[in-house]
């Protein structure tokens, strides 16, 4: 009897081993990965395995996947050296003293900067789509552009070496750069025309000078050939290029995964991309296979059951991707509509795992590094991990905490500032937040707060 019984519990059992086992790995392996990535890990399985065959019927459909790659094509891997630019101003900017939002509006605007180091892009682009309004992201600047390498951020060359000679305003080099900066390029060289153009130049500057003096300005223009010849030398030591000595990373292109729209007043979500529908196992292969005609029958066996595993794998990582997606954006359906961060709903990895039947390790790779698209009349794609917001005091959120210690401190007295001491106290009072002082103290400086005694001064 026992034998009876064992022997299709072997049977099962080695099928799961040979099926099963092998669909998990495949899994783990897609989990990270956007449906372009894997489309394309598919469309290379598929070189390799008669087994699995692409539908053309479903390929490159959604105009979403043709405009993204038409902006960064498949080819297109910039190659960074090291170290990087972003790793350079980051170290700089986290050492500038500035309120939590602007040091986030700064870092943001790095990610505009071209391979050479300007922000090329017109700043309406900048903040289109951006947490950030047009007058903010202008604010800092200046900010970026106080940054080493000299002359970063500049949108224009003359910009950028006026930069590079902020320190000397009343240099020959800076009125050259500044007014005459075209008529430079024909000034370089020992050649007759590059002497010729240096006279005019020379002649042009002593009408400036002439004029200067009618108008009893300050700024000494008593020049001959020698310093300008000089100024011009300095120019060209100038760097026209000041991200040339660093790798780049471009503003990255996202491609969502999911997209989610509002309808009668409700957020759904849906993957931007069946991908389980565009590859299927080949009905022709395994036709081929049964046949009696067939060599190498054990080989062909083998693609069989790795292409059946990949197949299953595909579809549980689908799967997978919308039953967390599904529960974030119903658990997120205020913050979807009113874009207030203060609207997020705490929401650990932990807490999703549970609530869909995952591991948090599975969850952990779907959130990081996926997003999701969010489609009104304002569409935007933010990271889905937004949605994931981790718990802090009081079962509040980073953001809430943030926002509760300015409005204590909107409300306190002009003469006599709250401390961290009392804030904590209030905080626990009027709102059931049992807080630490140092916690306070924390929160404060994200917020970009001052401590008591320097508000005391603000007023």
């Amino acid at each position: 009897m026992t034998s009876i019984i064992s022997a299709p519990y072997v049977e099962t059992r080695l099928e799961t081993q040979t099926v099963l086992y092998p669909a998990l790995r495949q899994l783990v392996r897609l989990l990270p990965c956007d449906y372009k990535r894997v489309v394309s890990y598919l469309q290379e399985e598929a070189k390799h395995n008669l087994f699995v065959v692409e539908n053309p019927d479903l390929s490159e459909r959604g105009s979403r996947e043709a405009l993204l790659g038409d902006v960064l094509p498949d080819w297109y891997t910039p190659v960074a050296q090291e170290p990087s630019l972003q790793d350079h101003l980051y170290g700089q900017i986290s050492a500038l003293s500035l309120p939590a939002k602007q040091r986030e509006a700064l870092v943001y605007l790095t990610q505009w900067l071209s391979p050479s180091g300007y922000l090329d892009e017109a700043a309406q682009t900048w903040a289109d789509g951006s947490p950030w309004s047009l007058s903010e992201l202008e604010a800092v600047v200046p900010l970026l552009q106080s940054l080493e390498p000299s002359g970063i951020g500049a949108r224009s060359l003359r910009e950028c070496l006026l930069l590079q000679l902020k320190d000397q305003p009343q240099s020959l080099a800076f009125l050259l750069v500044k007014d005459y900066l075209e008529e430079l390029a024909h000034c370089t060289g020992n050649s007759l025309e590059a002497k010729q153009s240096r006279e005019a130049l020379l002649q042009k500057l002593q009408e400036q000078s002439d004029l200067l003096k009618q108008n009893s300005r300050t700024i000494p223009l008593n020049v001959d050939l020698d310093t300008v010849s000089i100024a011009i030398r300095q120019i060209q030591e100038l760097e026209p290029r000041p991200a040339r000595n660093f790798g780049h990373s471009n503003a990255p292109i996202v491609i969502p995964d999911l997209k989610a729209l509002q309808t009668a007043g409700v957020w759904q979500v849906s993957l931007v991309c069946e991908v389980e529908q565009r590859f299927c196992l080949n009905q022709e292969a395994i036709s081929l296979l049964t046949s009696d005609k067939t060599q190498d029958k054990q080989r062909l066996e083998a693609l069989l059951k790795k292409a059946q595993s990949l197949l299953i794998a595909l579809k549980q990582w689908q799967e997978n991707i919308l039953k967390v997606g599904q529960f974030l954006v119903e658990r997120q359906q205020t913050f979807l509509s009113s874009r207030e961060r203060l609207d997020l709903v705490p929401t650990p990895q932990y807490l999703v795992a549970q609530a869909v039947g995952l591991s948090d390790a599975t969850v952990s790779r779907i959130v990081r590094g996926r997003y999701i698209l969010i489609g009104d009349l304002s569409s935007r794609t933010m990271p889905l991990g937004a949605l994931c917001v981790p718990v802090r005091v009081g079962g509040r959120t980073s953001q809430q905490i943030q926002q509760l210690l300015m409005q204590l401190i909107q409300e306190e007295s002009a003469t006599n500032p709250y401390s961290d001491a009392q804030l904590a106290q209030l905080l626990k009072l009027r709102f059931g937040l049992p807080i630490a002082r140092r916690t306070v103290a924390k929160y404060r400086n994200l917020a970009g707060l001052e401590p008591a005694h320097s508000r005391h001064h603000c007023y």
